[in-house]
């Protein structure tokens, strides 16, 4: 049994089942259709063209909230335990919850509660570094040896563009064994600076020459983060608090990350098993340390929204800047659909013939996808409560088909 709320408002690479539960990735060629791509060709894998459908916009006035609730509503009908979206349609904006954020407690899900965004993170770190940027106090052909003097090997021929848009060829930190050891223990807590996390990587060969391919790497964003730290004095945390939460009023976007917990009301994230089987609860079983700058933001649909909105429509950054974040490299568009690539920090697709931007996340047992329409009139959010690499070919078409929903009704 679901139980589904709408509140229209108005303007306003993997190592196992266990890495892929536990550490946070994005697919360039899935965004909104992200699982797909995940159960089709591998989490960081280049695949399918599908998401572009062209339909008109919504026009009814009350096409948002239907929306959201027939979305969220395929989601939880194809077995995952809880789903939340947010649909905007130029004035008018709804939320849509249904299902469990807490299995065991049959705690049902809200559009305000609580989660775990994943990657999403990313999106918040790029914007700290282009401010940064904007501010001359730092340059995107700055090379991680000029401003973390000895950290990587190598580093002399990468530079912040390139951790930017996965273009340096480090490797992805949690490909080894070492930085899943203590959870795979029992020790859930086990915290990991970055710059440990950071060397694990350094331990490894680099996958290509700097700048002549694209691979997915938390790695990149883990020395963002410590550039940021290097260049302000000041902790990622406050950064982030400083020149976003707390200017655009995010009062439900934290970053935990010495703690398990996440505040309430929380959504637990869950590993699926076989029809027939209890889901998994992983939403404690490892520390946010391991995500950091990478993905390790907690929030709600609306702050996810309105951060991406007053992004996309330059209250964070500078034209010039917000232009570079915008701007697809030549090694960061998907061959299959050149409508597809990746920025700074932000992903790219059409759908329904709109060009949109915002990114995908998955983590601990979550699934998030947020988009936004360069004008700020057209946002998805769309949540779930369970690792995509443990849907089933059914839950993926109900991604699929509830991504369409939330913008492609006619």
């Amino acid at each position: 049994m679901t139980r589904d709320t709408a509140t229209p408002s108005r303007p306003t690479r993997r190592r196992g089942r266990w890495m892929a539960a536990f550490l946070c990735a994005a697919s360039v060629a899935g965004a909104v259709l992200g699982p797909s791509a995940t159960a089709l060709a591998g989490r960081h894998g280049s695949t399918a063209s599908a998401a572009s459908v062209h339909h008109k916009a919504p026009t009814h006035p009350r096409a948002a909230e239907r929306a959201a609730r027939q979305a969220v509503r395929q989601l939880t009908r194809a077995g995952l335990p809880g789903a939340i979206a947010l649909v905007r349609d130029h004035g008018r904006t709804a939320t849509a919850a249904a299902g469990y954020a807490d299995v065991a407690a049959k705690r049902p899900m809200t559009s305000s509660a609580h989660l775990r965004i994943g990657s999403n993170t990313k999106v918040f770190t790029a914007t700290v570094v282009l401010q940064l940027v904007a501010e001359h106090r730092l340059r995107l052909d700055d090379t991680v040896q000029h401003l973390l003097p000895g950290i990587i090997h190598g580093g002399g021929r990468i530079t912040v563009r390139r951790l930017l848009n996965h273009t340096s060829g480090l490797p992805a930190f949690e490909q080894d064994p070492a930085s899943m050891a203590p959870y795979l223990r029992g020790d859930a807590g086990y915290y990991w600076s970055p710059r440990r996390l950071v060397a694990l990587a350094n331990s490894h060969a680099r996958l290509f020459a700097p700048g002549t391919k694209f691979s997915y790497s938390n790695t990149n964003y883990f020395l963002l983060g410590l550039i940021i730290e290097k260049v302000t004095h000041h902790s990622y945390e406050q950064e982030l608090n400083r020149r976003i939460i707390t200017p655009l009023g995010l009062h439900d976007t934290r970053l935990p990350i010495r703690t398990l917990k996440i505040q309430n009301p929380a959504v637990h994230g869950y590993m699926l098993g076989r029809p027939g089987h209890a889901p998994r609860d992983i939403t404690f079983g490892i520390s946010p340390s391991t995500t950091w700058a990478a993905g390790a933001l907690t929030s709600t649909v609306n702050d996810l929204a309105r951060f991406d909105k007053a992004l996309l429509t330059g209250r964070l950054l500078p034209k010039a800047q917000l232009a570079e974040m915008t701007k697809a490299g030549p090694f960061t568009v998907d061959p299959a659909d050149r409508t597809k690539g990746y920025g700074l920090g932000l992903e790219k697709l059409t759908l329904c013939g709109v060009t949109m931007w915002g990114h995908t996340g998955s983590v601990l047992g979550t699934q998030t996808n947020a988009f936004t329409s360069a004008d700020g009139s057209r946002q998805l959010v769309l949540a779930t409560n369970a690792d995509p690499d443990t849907w089933s070919a059914g839950q993926i078409s109900a991604w699929l088909t509830a991504s369409r929903t939330t913008l492609c009704v006619p």
